[in-house]
């Protein structure tokens, strides 16, 4: 119960969050960092996170990123510690960080690939941490001043980690961003849609079948993600952001069900 609402809440967490940005690549040598907190509810759940990432342009038109790097504070049933539940599992802990690159090969294409390192803490994942890649083909563009589209086609495949394998999944995703140069104000709106091209398979025990055998499911389950948030500029180099976000999808094994979550973070730019 405790593992399934802990992979719940950080699907939901990253999900929006698969590349560091839907938008160009910086200038060579400039870069910037965010801060935050994430703070995640289901119909009988909560979590609260705080987080950190960053990209930086090492050359021209090639940029280097951490994302996914934080400390998860609690993910727990609403009921935890009372009468029927008093037994609550110590499931905080560090959250590994996402190593990634995104080259801009022209004007509105960029190349991503993310590598999703299996260092979380078990006290957040169970016993699963799969070691994960990603990569993604980006389009953005400004259609007029101050709007600007990002969006990103990639696929994404989990490695077998110790009795389970998640196989290929297909994600789509797309934001537009307008500014409001006058006072600073930058709202957005964006969404993603997740699919399981492949099944997940994992090692299941039961007598009634003679013991240990692989149980496949989820290929074709779907995952919609939305969000709606703003930024303000308080300076050039300093920007408050917060975000709402809503995702819908099956109560099934392989994606978990409905999830609601705000976050508000920090953005230095350097």
């Amino acid at each position: 119960m405790f593992k399934k609402i802990a992979l719940v809440a950080a699907m939901a967490a990253s999900a929006s969050f698969a590349t560091y940005s839907f938008f160009p690549v910086p200038e060579t040598h400039k870069g910037e960092v965010d801060v935050g907190a994430q703070y995640g509810w289901t119909d009988n759940s909560s979590n609260m996170e705080i987080f950190a990432g960053g990209q930086y342009s090492v050359i021209q038109n090639l940029a280097l990123s951490l994302t996914g790097l934080g400390y998860q504070l609690w993910d727990d049933p609403d009921d935890c510690g009372k009468d029927n539940h008093p037994d609550c599992p110590d499931n905080d802990g560090i959250k590994a960080l996402t190593v990634g690159a995104r080259y801009q090969f022209m004007p509105v294409l960029i190349a991503a690939v993310d590598v999703n390192l299996p260092l979380t803490s078990k006290d957040v994942t169970g016993d699963y941490d799969p070691f994960g890649l990603y990569g993604a083909l980006q389009f953005t563009k400004e259609f007029v001043p101050n709007l600007w589209f990002g969006s990103e086609a990639g696929l994404s495949y989990k490695f077998e980690d110790e009795k389970k394998t998640e196989g290929l999944g297909l994600t789509l995703q797309a934001e537009l961003d307008y500014t409001l140069a006058n006072i600073g104000l930058t709202p957005w709106i964006g969404g993603e849609m997740f699919m399981r091209i492949s099944d997940v398979e994992e090692e299941w025990f039961d007598d009634a079948r003679g013991g240990k055998y692989t149980h496949e499911y989820g290929s074709g389950d779907k995952m919609f993600l939305l969000w709606i948030g703003a930024g303000y500029a308080i300076n050039p180099m300093f920007t408050v952001k917060a975000n709402f976000l809503m995702k819908f999808a099956d109560e099934k094994e392989s994606l978990g069900g409905d999830w609601k979550g705000v976050n508000v973070k920090l953005n230095i730019k350097f």
